[in-house]
């Protein structure tokens, strides 16, 4: 075609994207080739401590008819320091960032995106976000089953087509002819417009993740003995009976219990030894009346990683960390998540096996709404639905806890946590009336202090911090400090010793700060989390491949940390 043709259709896609945005403020950076789209769009930001903070959410589109096989981000890093991370792996090359996918979501079918991946920025002041360049790699073939899963994928021999994608608008190819301006008009392109809800209808593939059935890459499960040793469980004011001792037809896991076979393990009473735990002023309190410290870990998605959450998994760490709880995360809209495409039944059948486990070990289990940076009113209905039928289901249970929102973002306590939480409580309570809740707090469930004096009606709930002692440090124990000493009963549901990001750098000094201030105030805690992930937060050695059994060298070195924490 003409290049006055050209100009003329690079104006028209331009044009599209400005009709396709609603008003607010939005900043999006595209970069597409023929092949493939990224598509980087700031969905939020804020202000703290001086600091400015961005969350940006990258989607990325195989545009081909070749299954995409693996994927590699350059993201300049400019001004930028990285605060957090999900759904990726990131790596500090010195002045850019390497943004590698993890095993689920490696794989992108042929006409098909991802859009799980999100990062948070911080600066010293509002600022444009750096270049950014794409490494695909194919199958030499063209993808015929387009529900193929990633374990196949893995099978196929791939070559690799590396983008060196300029900062121009438009690029001529051979003949002299504009690329397609539907992938290259926007190439390296910082726009800044107006937005409501995020929402762009051009410039990027939509997924839909309610018809997209990729199968999850499971590692191979090795078989080992969980640990026989019965060694007394102390929380930090009161001692864990055996659970043999609770009921005659409780049969104890340890002998039967492999890594993560459950098909010969049958579960006894659903009563366990301490009771239901309750809050008593600004502390937790067993069925005797005795003060409680709650200490465990937290699974990762179980979408993602469910191998870990099995019998023998949690004998070990009862018997060898001495833990008194297990979290089971749940991500409701991340990929493979409850909404958005993972099998409900699956899911539902995992918690289930984890809160039997439980029961039986005499584990307390909480049962996790994974919310993770959104308003939970997004979901709201939703979860509704699913606490009223846990609720009734597990209404017997006396160690089954209920986290409604794990770490909302955006989100004000008195307008919009509050009034969700109110919601899906009182479905929780027309089953059951004495289960504790655990209520989430904006950004992340650092702002427990916005709950004093506006606390909900409800004697047996519980407000979330979380903290991650790298990134979290003085600011974030004040607002603890405030909320306790105003009679706020604050359960840390989730932390870890590095930075927010997951994958950065140990802080031990303020890793024991905030341990000596969490049992000085017996304030129960969950650390994060019980998989071999290849990042820092992770518990399990990335090398190691058992699912229980484990020996002191598999656990990573926050694993050793929390192990001898939570056994002291």
């Amino acid at each position: 075609m003409s290049r006055k043709k050209g100009i003329l259709t690079v104006l028209l896609a331009l044009v599209l994207v400005f009709v396709s945005l609603d008003f607010g403020f939005c900043y999006k950076k595209v970069l597409a080739d023929n092949d493939a789209t990224v598509s980087i769009d700031k969905s939020n930001s804020w202000e703290s401590n001086g600091e400015y903070f961005a969350q940006f959410n990258i989607t990325i589109t195989n545009n081909s008819s070749k299954r995409l096989t693996d994927w590699q981000l350059k993201l300049d890093k400019g001004s930028f320091s990285l605060s957090q991370s999900w759904c990726c792996s990131i790596t500090d090359c010195g002045s850019y960032w390497q943004i590698s996918p993890e095993s689920y979501n490696q794989v992108i079918e042929a006409s098909m995106s991802i859009s799980n991946v999100g990062l948070i920025l911080s600066s010293s002041g509002e600022t444009s976000l750096g270049n950014v360049t794409i490494v695909t790699s194919y199958e030499t073939t063209s993808s015929t089953n387009p529900t193929s899963s990633s374990n196949e994928s893995n099978n196929t021999t791939n070559t690799t087509a590396t983008d060196s994608t300029s900062d121009s608008v438009a690029e001529e190819n051979q003949e002299g002819e504009l690329l397609d301006c539907g992938k290259c008009a926007l190439i390296g392109a910082e726009l800044h417009f107006p937005y409501a809800n995020g929402a762009l209808a051009s410039a990027k593939t939509a997924i839909d993740y309610s018809n997209e059935s990729k199968e999850l890459v499971a590692k191979e499960r090795e078989s080992t003995e969980a640990t026989t040793n019965e060694e007394e469980v102390t929380t930090g004011v009161v001692a864990l009976e055996d659970t043999k001792s609770a009921d005659s037809t409780v049969t104890n896991n340890d002998e039967t219990a492999n890594s993560g076979d459950n098909s010969q393990i049958t579960y006894g009473s659903a009563r366990i030894p301490t009771g239901r735990v309750r809050v008593s002023g600004s502390h937790l309190v067993d069925s005797s009346g005795s003060q409680v410290q709650l200490r465990g870990v937290s699974t990762h998605g179980i979408s993602w990683f469910p191998e870990y959450l099995n019998s023998a998994a949690l004998s070990t760490l009862k018997n060898d960390w001495g833990i008194n709880v297990i979290r089971i995360a749940m991500y409701p809209k991340e990929y493979a998540g409850y909404l958005s495409g993972g099998d409900k039944e699956s899911l539902k059948s995992k918690i289930d096996e984890g809160v039997k486990a439980a029961a039986n070990l005499g584990l307390y289990v909480i049962i996790d709404w994974h919310v993770l940076n959104y308003n939970p009113n997004e979901t709201k209905d939703e979860a509704i639905a699913f606490f009223k039928e846990m609720s009734n289901k597990y209404k017997d249970y006396e160690n089954v806890i209920y986290e409604i929102c794990n770490e909302p973002v955006g989100a004000e306590w008195s307008s919009q946590i509050k009034p969700y939480a109110e919601s899906v409580i009182s479905a929780i309570r027309e089953n059951d009336s004495q289960a504790l809740i655990i209520v989430g707090t904006n950004t992340w469930s650092q702002d427990v202090d916005a709950v004093v004096g506006n606390t909900i009606d409800d004697a047996n709930v519980c407000y979330s911090l979380h903290f991650y002692a790298a990134t979290h440090k003085e600011a974030i124990q004040n607002k603890l400090k405030y909320a306790i000493n105003n009679g706020v009963p604050v359960f840390v549901s989730e932390c870890s010793i590095c930075d927010a990001s997951g994958s950065g750098g140990i802080d031990y000094t303020w890793a024991n700060s905030w341990l000596n201030l969490l049992n000085e105030n017996n304030i129960s805690y969950i650390a994060w989390s019980l998989c071999n992930k290849q990042e820092t937060s992770a518990l399990i050695k990335s090398s190691c491949s058992k699912t229980s059994g484990w020996s002191e060298d598999d656990y990573s070195d926050a694993g050793k940390w929390f192990r001898t924490a939570i056994r002291n």
